[in-house]
């Protein structure tokens, strides 16, 4: 059984924008690696849950992490100790990873 995505999202309410922007990035993968593989006749997808209730809890998740992602950017770049001037120099850092 898959976990709601409300719950699952929740454990990002405290994190850091880097850490949410890493789970924002592994949803839009998946999303991306179903809408390509749509039409494949492979029997992985007789599985349960199936690809698409994947995909759909990935949308679910994805619009849920959004608003935590701009709270999270908003308190460490713009409120927090980092400032936007850093922003570019911590993302380059963070994709050599």
């Amino acid at each position: 059984m898959m976990i709601d995505p409300f719950q699952y999202v929740d454990q990002y309410k405290n994190a850091s924008y880097q850490e949410i922007l890493k789970f924002k990035n592994k949803l839009i993968s998946d999303i991306r690696k179903f809408e390509h593989d749509y039409d494949r006749k492979d029997p992985n997808w007789r599985v349960c849950p199936s690809p698409d209730v994947y995909y759909q809890w990935n949308l679910e998740a994805l619009g849920l992490i959004a608003p935590m992602l701009s709270e999270a950017f908003n308190r460490e770049y713009e409120s927090g100790e980092k400032n936007t001037f850093d922003y570019g120099k911590d993302m380059k850092e963070f994709y050599k990873k």
